[in-house]
Formats: C-alpha cells, sequence, structure tokens
C-alpha cells in the first residue's frame, strides 16, 4: 500500500507538470512570439523532467548520481567565487567582483544558498556512519560558506536558513535533543527563545536597511504586478508577457496619482517581478499558478517520505529565494529545479532494477526515451539559430556604437526576424532605421520594443521619431507616457521642452513647465547628461525670450 502510494505521488506530479505545460502552451501568444528562446527551454526543462523520471523507473539510483553532481556543480561555484574574491579570477561583472559563473552576485548567491541543506543533511547523515565522507561534505560547506557573504545576497541568506531550518527539523536526533532539552530547561529555553527572536528581528531589520532603496524597489515592484494581475487574472499573457503588462499598469498607477515620493523615488522599468509566484501568476493566469504552488507542495512532501531530506531542503532554499528574485528566468536554476524535483518525486525502490522488468517494458522505455531525447535535440538545433544570431549581431555593435548606421541597415534588418525578441537589439535596430530616415519602419520597431520591454526609452525614441516626421501630438503622448511610466525621470521633460520649442509647434507655457520640470528635479543620480540637458534647455529658453523681446 505504502509503495502504491509513492507511485501515486510519483504519478500525480507527472499530470501536474503536463497540465502546467498545457497551460503556457494555450496562453503563449503565437502571433507576437514575444519569448522565443525561453519558451523552447521551458520545453526543454519539461522533456528533461520526464527524461529523468524514466531513468529513475528503470535505474533508481541514479538520482544520488544527479545529487552529487549538483554538489560538485557547487563546489565548483564556490570556488570560482572565492578566486574571483582573492582577484584570481576575472569578475562576469565590472560593477561586483564576486559572480562566479553568473553575471550578478544576487543569482549566485542563490545558487550557493543551495548547498547547504544539502550539504548539512549528507553531513548529519555520515558523520556517524563514515566520519571521512561527512569531512568531505563539512568542506564543500565551509569553501561555500567562505564565499557566501560576499555575494551579499540577503534574499540567499534568508533562502539558506530556510532550507537548513528544514533540514534540521526533519532530523530526528537533532529534534529529540531539543525535546530533551525542552523537558530539563523550560525556562531557560524560553529566555534563549526570547532572545533568539529579538536577534533575529534586529538581523531582518539590519537586512532591511542594508539596502533600503533596493528593498523599497522590490515591494513596490510587488505591489504593480499584483495590479497587472487584477487586470486579467483568469488567463495570463503568457510567457514574455510580463513587461508590457508591468508597463501598463505602472502608468495608470501613477497617473491615477496614487504613487508616493518614495515610490516615484524607487520605480523602476524591470525585467522580471523579482517575485516567481507572481510573475507564474501574472503570466499564467491562476490556474498556473495554483498548479505550480501544487506541484511544488509535492516535491518537498515526496521528498520527506522518501528520506532525501537534503534534496528537500535544496528545494525549500530555491523556493524562498523565487519569492524575492528572478532565478527561473536563468538557465541554471530551472535545471536545478528539475534534478531536485524529480530525485524527490522519482522512483526510490533499489530493487526496481531494468533486468526485474519485463522485454515490452524495457522496448517501451527505450523508445519512449529515444522519443524524448530526439525532441530535446530539434528545440536544441532550434536555439541554435538563435545562438548564431547573437553572435552576428555582437560582431555588428561596434559599429553601432561608431554609429556607421547606412552600413549597418541591411544586417540589422536581416537579423531581425530572429532577434526581435531581444529588447536591445530592437531598441538599436529602431534607432538605425530612425537615423537612416526610414521612419515609419523605426515607428514599426518602437512598438515592438514596447511589446517586450516596459524601459521608457522606447517611448523617447518613438516620440523623437514621430516628432522628425511632424506629428507633434503623437510625440507628445509619447513623452507624457514616458513620464507617467518613470515620473521622476528628467530626459522625457526635456524632449517635451524641445518639442514645445520647436517653431512649428511652438508652446510657450507648456515650454516653461517642462523646461521648469528639468532644471528643478532632482536627479536620482548626478550626471554630465543630466548637466548638458539643463544647459541646453537654459539656451532654449532664452533664445525664445531673445525672440519674443524682437
Amino acid at each position: 500500500m505504502y509503495l502504491q502510494n509513492k507511485i501515486n505521488r510519483s504519478i500525480i506530479s507527472d499530470i501536474i507538470i503536463l497540465l502546467f505545460t498545457g497551460i503556457v502552451l494555450a496562453t503563449y501568444q503565437y502571433e507576437k512570439n514575444l519569448s522565443p528562446e525561453f519558451f523552447l527551454f521551458f520545453i526543454q526543462i519539461v522533456l528533461l523532467w520526464f527524461i529523468l523520471k524514466i531513468i529513475y523507473r528503470f535505474f533508481p539510483k541514479c538520482k544520488m548520481l544527479v545529487l552529487a553532481a549538483l554538489l560538485i556543480w557547487g563546489a565548483v561555484e564556490a570556488i570560482w567565487g572565492l578566486g574571483q574574491l582573492y582577484d584570481y579570477f576575472p569578475s562576469r561583472h565590472s560593477l561586483f567582483k564576486t559572480t562566479g559563473s553568473f553575471y550578478n552576485p544576487g543569482p549566485y548567491g542563490g545558487f550557493i544558498a543551495l548547498m547547504f541543506p544539502l550539504v548539512l543533511h549528507y553531513w548529519l547523515t555520515y558523520r556517524y556512519k563514515n566520519k571521512y565522507i561527512g569531512y568531505l561534505f563539512l568542506l564543500v560547506g565551509t569553501i561555500c560558506l567562505i564565499v557566501f557573504p560576499a555575494t551579499l545576497s540577503r534574499t540567499a541568506w534568508i533562502a539558506a536558513m530556510a532550507g537548513c531550518l528544514f533540514v534540521l527539523l526533519s532530523d530526528k536526533r537533532f529534534i529529540a535533543r531539543l525535546r530533551l532539552l525542552w523537558k530539563r530547561h523550560k525556562g531557560k529555553c524560553i529566555i534563549a527563545i526570547t532572545i533568539l527572536t529579538l536577534f533575529l528581528g534586529v538581523i531582518i531589520f539590519s537586512i532591511y536597511h542594508l539596502k533600503k532603496d533596493s528593498a523599497d524597489g522590490r515591494l513596490f515592484m510587488w505591489k504593480i504586478t499584483a495590479l497587472s494581475i487584477q487586470e486579467s487574472p483568469v488567463k495570463g499573457p503568457g510567457i514574455g508577457g510580463f513587461p508590457a503588462a508591468y508597463a501598463k499598469a505602472q502608468m495608470e498607477y501613477f497617473k491615477n496619482g496614487n504613487g508616493s515620493d518614495t515610490e516615484k523615488l524607487v520605480a523602476g522599468s524591470p525585467e522580471y517581478a523579482f517575485n516567481e509566484y507572481l510573475q507564474i501568476f501574472l503570466e499564467q493566469g491562476l490556474l498556473g499558478f495554483i498548479l505550480f504552488l501544487i506541484l511544488s507542495y509535492l516535491i518537498i512532501k515526496s521528498g520527506i517520505q522518501n528520506k532525501l531530506i537534503g534534496a528537500a531542503g535544496s528545494f525549500v532554499t530555491l523556493s524562498v529565494f523565487a519569492f524575492a528574485s528572478y532565478p527561473y528566468q536563468l538557465w541554471q536554476f530551472p535545471v536545478v529545479w528539475v534534478l531536485l524535483g524529480t530525485a524527490c518525486t522519482g522512483e526510490t525502490d533499489s530493487n526496481n532494477r531494468i533486468y526485474r522488468h519485463g522485454w515490452k517494458k524495457i522496448v517501451v522505455f527505450i523508445l519512449l526515451l529515444g522519443a524524448l531525447c530526439s525532441v530535446s535535440v530539434i528545440t536544441a538545433s532550434r536555439q541554435k539559430i538563435f545562438y548564431q544570431a547573437k553572435k552576428e549581431w555582437k560582431k555588428l555593435q561596434p559599429f553601432y556604437a561608431m554609429k556607421a548606421y547606412e552600413n549597418m541597415a541591411n544586417n540589422y534588418e536581416q537579423l531581425y526576424p530572429v532577434l526581435n525578441y531581444e529588447p536591445k537589439f530592437v531598441f538599436e535596430c529602431g534607432i538605425i532605421l530612425n537615423a537612416i530616415g526610414q521612419r515609419e519602419d523605426a515607428d514599426s520597431i518602437f512598438n515592438r520594443g514596447l511589446e517586450k520591454s516596459c524601459d521608457p526609452m522606447f517611448y523617447n525614441v518613438k516620440g523623437r521619431n514621430y516628432q522628425e516626421m511632424g506629428e507633434y501630438s503623437k510625440a507628445e503622448d509619447c513623452y507624457i507616457n514616458s513620464i507617467w511610466l518613470l515620473p521622476e525621470r528628467i530626459y522625457p521633460y526635456y524632449l517635451l521642452t524641445k518639442l514645445y520649442a520647436d517653431s512649428l509647434n511652438y508652446q510657450p507655457e507648456k515650454m516653461q513647465r517642462s523646461a521648469f520640470a528639468v532644471l528643478e528635479k532632482e536627479p536620482k543620480v548626478h550626471s554630465m547628461a543630466i548637466r548638458e540637458m539643463r544647459d541646453e534647455v537654459k539656451k532654449i529658453l532664452k533664445e525664445k525670450e531673445a525672440m519674443n523681446e524682437q
């Protein structure tokens, strides 16, 4: 009966994966094709889930090899980060010293955090059975612990503590000692718990104030994402639909006069929600969100019941990290999600070897595995097209920086059908077409950019394009939309000043108001560009004043 329940849990998790995949396929906007590369990657992730589940069905012990490989991966990342910390290896980002193989210390910290529950569980398991193996896990944990604080990832710290606490509370020896301690020293335990609670409160307060603006910014992002979900809670816009939906909600929020000074200051144009659950809710709708939560619960529960506490603890860490970061937008974390998920829900009967099955089952196993691998290869070959296009684009970027627009226009237009999901490429392509006088085509490109990004610069360049076409009212609408999206940005006010100062669209009162905003608004960061804009606005005002005196 117990074995039957384990099999049922495994099948249920597979069914939920299929249902969630069905929702992703149903909600994806194929006509817009907003994220083709990530869409193909999602299909590969689903295929990887079933490939591993089939392998575990016939070779249950393989999951231990997978978890060992995951620990080795984590150790390599930790050593890589240590090398960067002590200047032996170069960083992947010019502004941050310790990033591992990632481009940002935040995700890197999240990845290192995943190792602690696994290491802790196997150290607790082997320290009595085989102390040398226990020391090996302790060594891996120590290396990770040395580099972990350098990531300055508050979310990763909290996630690591949650995963390790899960492992400790699942350890029978640890629980037995806690109960014994409570019986013998109840009064001292209450005092210790009180002190610990206060200490944790101080830590949380300190973590919040470590990067207060960043924390406020994430809270605001979650608020706007929640407002965006309210627009269409049942059916989301699908993979890649977050930026446009977020931009619309943020513009409406500020347009209705709801934003406080702090919210206006911390508002941004994020690529992700920095909360994977909210982003899944927004993009896949209510049903997709519920299915994902159920699946996460089943994975953790199966990990406990299958006595894979370390894997379940790491999955808890990943799930907590996903509350305030964007791990599922990077290829490493979905892969780890599948490795941990399949390990927790996969076959655990070590006696269930392949030779115990009939030849018909073995043939089905081989055919099904071959079919899944073939589909995976097909999707990988399709992804190769995007990879090659990006290589070509990278070769063109130095010429774009030199503004050799005439020479590059054809190259960009040839790459556009493949790379029109990359906001930066779309932006560059639109700028090139505008520069060579193809303004109607540029306008179409900028519209595509607004579907793929919530960056107000697309409104700014679209407005400039309209202004050059003589469509001043449309240009004004674009600049105003840019202001509603990010009210504290000075650049759209500068563009409005130039628009109202145009001799064919001269509007002195509006020009004065927008010029005042340029001159008086406090920028988030003082820069040479701000000074240049203010100097030019002063020059425009003087010229108009001199003309009026004449």
